[in-house]
């Protein structure tokens, strides 16, 4: 458990590092509350991000709320700005965005199916 702790507090240095962070987590009910997000994305049982497209300023923290049973993911294209690896359902995943820019973004397990999203940062 101390090993996880030290990967996690330093990922989120080396993110923090860059401009940029990620939490994740989960729990009942509607697990982005309290986590400071300025904006909430739900990924869903439909297999699509809702909403697909936001726009936002730098610093802003954007949750992605697993409201489905079953695993999405939060992946950018590029692989390198969002990476949340799998997000089971009730869970979620935060990131706060440091520089302006487009990111888009998919779940890598349901991209074939059309979950795809973009983030506006200005």
């Amino acid at each position: 458990m101390q090993l996880l702790r030290f990967v996690g507090a330093a990922a989120l240095a080396a993110a923090a590092a860059c401009g940029s962070s990620s939490i994740y987590g989960g729990g009942g009910g509607a697990p982005c509350t309290g986590q400071g997000a300025d904006v909430v994305v739900s990924a869903n049982a439909s297999l699509r991000f809702s909403p697909e497209s936001i726009l936002i300023t730098t610093g802003k923290k954007v949750c992605w709320q697993n409201t489905a049973s079953f695993t999405h993911t939060v992946t950018s294209d590029t692989g390198t700005v969002l990476n949340s690896g799998n997000v089971g359902g009730g869970s979620f995943y935060v990131h706060t965005f440091g520089a302006t820019g487009t990111v888009a973004y998919h779940c890598a397990i349901h991209q074939g199916s059309g979950m795809v999203g973009k983030v506006v940062i200005q």
